[in-house]
């Protein structure tokens, strides 16, 4: 047996309870092995439906670990496929004809992607999970950066109304791909194809100013949301703004704020590895106050069990605000 294929196999050992309940509960995508709480940094094995999908983030396969991870696809029947950080290319296969599901909704999935990013992140679970039980039918709800929508899906559930906004084409034509194989009504979930920036700025009453109002941009009116959905990257740069997770998460925060219903809630995400829970708790503290939004409550959403993390901090940090 590879060293590898060892560390693989107590990986399974330690969440086969988990897999079980996943599997029972409708879903068949998860982590497999999570590499740096699994002995080998740098290395991820997921399921996504009927791919083994591994992703290294750095480093190569090491001596017998290609045939290792084989022997796992042949014995699950699942299609084995490796990316390569820095290789991915070109335009998505938008519809595939693959998909995978998660408490029941399908989603879809390639075996390719520009950037290698997969289309539903695994690692985010516990929101959608939280969006599902959660968003009644009757809430509007505002998804940002919402890449293939699936946090859109999932907050669309039980019936509600969603605007998923993002600036990326083939991620909304993914995310329209979602919304039909959920049988999702159309006229009730909408893609708004623009830089965040902008468009918040106009929903939370702000406008538009200055030197990014010469540019084009989507225009939308003032509008209140029950649920806004704030899932941003670490660090990216438009026209409009710079998205930095560790120095200005306010800068997205307040207009979030202010473009939310009272009793509304924000389900809120910071992927930054460097930023402390108990710190960005701060900061969502101080931001609601400086925007005159009393927080009624904040509560913070772990990474399911299939993410460990070594010390306690997991590099996800999802937080659900309910402001007054």
């Amino acid at each position: 047996m590879s060293p590898l294929q060892a560390l693989l196999e107590r990986s399974i050992r330690a969440r086969a309870v988990l897999q079980d309940r996943l599997q029972a509960e409708g879903t068949d995508c998860w982590r497999v092995f999570h590499g740096v709480a699994d002995g080998r940094p740098g290395l991820a094995v997921d399921r996504y439906g009927p791919l083994l999908l591994v992703q290294l983030f750095h480093g190569e396969l090491q001596t017998g670990d290609l045939e290792a991870l084989q022997s796992l696809a042949d014995r699950l029947d699942l299609r084995l496929v490796v990316w390569r950080r820095g290789q991915g290319r070109g335009a998505p296969e938008v519809d595939s004809g693959l998909t995978c599901r998660e408490e029941g909704q399908r989603f879809a999935i390639a075996e390719t992607s520009p950037g290698l990013d997969p289309w539903l992140f695994l690692d985010f679970r516990a929101a959608r999970r939280w969006l599902r039980a959660h968003v009644p039918a009757e809430a509007s709800v505002l998804n940002l950066f919402a890449y293939t929508c699936s946090a859109g899906v999932a907050a669309a559930r039980q019936g509600a109304e969603v605007w998923n906004v993002d600036f990326g084409r083939w991620c909304l034509e993914v995310g329209g791909r979602n919304r039909d194989l959920n049988g999702l009504d159309p006229e009730r979930f909408h893609f708004w194809r623009e830089d965040v920036f902008p468009v918040l700025w106009q929903l939370s009453g702000k406008g538009v100013r200055g030197r990014a109002a010469q540019r084009p941009y989507l225009r939308v009116e003032p509008r209140l949301f029950d649920v806004v959905i704030l899932d941003p990257p670490t660090l990216a740069r438009s026209p409009f703004g710079k998205v930095d997770l560790v120095a200005d998460y306010p800068a997205m925060l307040k207009p979030c704020l202010l473009a939310l219903r009272p009793g509304g809630r924000i389900l809120a995400t910071n992927h930054a590895a460097g930023v402390d829970r108990e710190a960005w708790e701060q900061t969502l503290r101080r931001t609601a106050q400086k925007a005159g939004r009393e927080l009624q409550a904040l509560e913070f959403l772990a990474p399911e069990a299939d993410f460990p993390s070594p010390d306690g901090q997991p590099p996800l940090k999802i937080a659900v605000l309910s402001a007054g």
